[in-house]
């Protein structure tokens, strides 16, 4: 590939670049159309410029989603500097890290973050001049914070050039916060690319594609979205973040065909009140990914889309991106998350590192990508963890333990470092909070494994979250695991508690629960 991935998204189009391309969700009046998105993307690589942001530095932004935010992203990378997104919700602790790592330059933060971040750039020496606010939903600002619109009063500048994007960086994106600080991985601008063309191959799309998402806009789920859209030429609705009246209100009211989902609402959805079959009949492909849903938990939300709509599970990692899904239009049954899309590859090995060639052989999931990430920011030991190398070329670790059947499909068991082991059994956490989730009492549930108290092993122990009018007991949840799991997988211990810890796209953070902190 000879592109940087900004000038590649908003290369020629051919269909009306004057027509609404990014919508705002809930206030369907502001829009970015096509030529509207790449002339405040041009302004505002030339006020990047203008402001000393040189290629290679890292610009760093901490804000929820916005139509506004494509030309942020957009505008950073075609400034030929590294785009770093964090999360809103970072403590001070967090953001500190985040910062130092990625060697943020120029911070961009909506108001309602501004004062954390401050003082975290203030931390890392950086001056109050280098905080901009993003003051979209929001105009309350400090005087001495200058709003990012500023940076678009410069004229317009070109794309900056790309020689070579399989290796040269366009995106710093975490990891593996679920088990302590982030990582951050380096993403190359053709991983981008790649990534975003893999949306754009159905070819036997039969209704009018209109896209809902309220993903984090800076997880790996999320970045291929927009990109493909302005593509395509789709309208694209985007809320602030997710709100569930919000979001299936969004999907009658635009007609929405095709959204993205983290797993607690492919869960909580079908419980609402709100999700008539009339709400979401328009839609025809729903994805979620980012943690295991069983296939008995996905069916309720099945049933309440239209006789063509397709729930599809998504597989994937930051360093690598999509991994692997259905395609339209065959139907989805059972817990495989589907085949590996296109130039990607994956293969199933054991604890010594021998390639299993069995089908439904249990082993860590390892894929071999068109574009993987370059490795992570001064971290050589995680690199040498998360990459093989062999005669076939690069393979990542995934750090999932799962099995491929005779036809190709690939099922998840857990995660590897999440098993608990209890009398000598391996128990998956994900088995049982599938089967806890059943319970029409329970909202989320978390499961972990803790020493077993008279042994050397653990026992299970399960993190509940009830509806708001159930009186749910130990007891209650024992009696509805026994008919549906083995003795040794049942929990010993249960906890019910407000919320189960989430990162941004619903993945368990088991270290918090581990360490107790509800």
């Amino acid at each position: 590939m000879q592109n940087n991935f900004a000038s590649w998204v908003l290369s020629h189009v051919d269909y009306n670049q004057d027509s609404p391309i990014l919508i705002d969700a809930s206030d369907p009046d502001k829009t970015l159309s096509f030529n509207q998105l790449r002339s405040q993307v041009q302004r505002l690589i030339a006020g990047l410029q203008a402001v000393g942001v040189r290629p290679g530095d890292c610009v760093c932004v901490n804000a929820f989603n916005s139509i506004s935010y494509s030309v942020l992203y957009l505008g950073v990378i075609g400034a030929g500097a590294v785009f770093s997104g964090v999360n809103p919700s970072y403590s001070l602790h967090e953001l500190v890290h985040h910062i130092k790592m990625v060697d943020a330059k120029l911070i961009v933060a909506e108001p309602s973050t501004q004062e954390k971040t401050l003082e975290a750039a203030n931390s890392c020496d950086l001056p109050t001049s280098s905080v901009y606010a993003f003051n979209c939903h929001n105009n309350v600002t400090r005087d001495d914070v200058r709003s990012w619109l500023s940076l678009l009063q410069y004229g317009e500048a070109y794309f900056e050039s790309c020689s070579n994007p399989d290796v040269t960086v366009a995106a710093y994106q975490t990891s593996s916060g679920t088990s302590g600080l982030p990582k951050a991985a380096m993403i190359p601008h053709s991983y981008l690319i790649s990534q975003a063309q893999l949306r754009m191959a159905d070819e036997n799309i039969d209704y009018r594609v209109s896209r809902l998402t309220a993903l984090p806009p800076m997880h790996a789920f999320a970045t291929p979205i927009i990109p493909a859209s302005i593509r395509q030429g789709y309208p694209t609705y985007i809320m602030r973040r997710y709100n569930e009246a919000d979001f299936i209100a969004a999907i009658e009211r635009h007609q929405i065909t095709e959204t993205y989902l983290p797993p607690p609402p492919v869960i909580s959805i079908p419980k609402s009140r709100l999700a008539t079959q009339k709400a979401l009949e328009s839609l025809r492909q729903v994805w979620w990914g980012g943690a295991s849903v069983s296939y008995q938990n996905q069916t309720p939300f099945q049933k309440l889309l239209h006789e063509d709509g397709r729930l599809y599970p998504l597989w994937g990692m930051t360093e690598l991106g999509w991994i692997s899904s259905r395609t339209w239009p065959e139907k989805h049954q059972g817990d495989s998350v589907g085949r590996p899309f296109k130039d990607f590859e994956v293969r199933v090995v054991d604890d010594d590192g021998h390639i299993i060639r069995k089908s439904n052989i249990s082993g860590e999931l390892q894929i071999r990508a068109p574009y993987p990430m370059l490795g992570y920011i001064a971290n050589p030991n995680a690199d040498r963890e998360v990459f093989g190398d062999d005669k076939d070329g690069r393979w990542v670790k995934s750090g999932d333990v799962g099995y491929i059947d005779e036809e190709g499909l690939i099922f998840i068991v857990d995660r590897k470092k999440d098993l608990i082991k209890v009398r000598g059994w391996q128990v998956s956490p994900a088995e049982v909070e599938g089967c806890i989730q059943q319970h029409p009492e329970v909202v989320d549930v978390g499961v972990i494994g803790v020493p077993d108290p008279i042994g050397t092993d653990e026992i299970v122990r399960a993190y509940i979250v009830r509806r708001c009018d159930s009186n749910l007991t130990r007891l209650d949840v024992s009696k509805h695991l026994a008919v549906i799991l083995a003795g040794f997988k049942c929990p010993k211990e249960f906890i019910f508690t407000d919320f189960i810890p989430r990162n941004p796209t619903g993945k368990i953070l088991r270290r918090l629960l581990r360490e107790d902190i509800l």
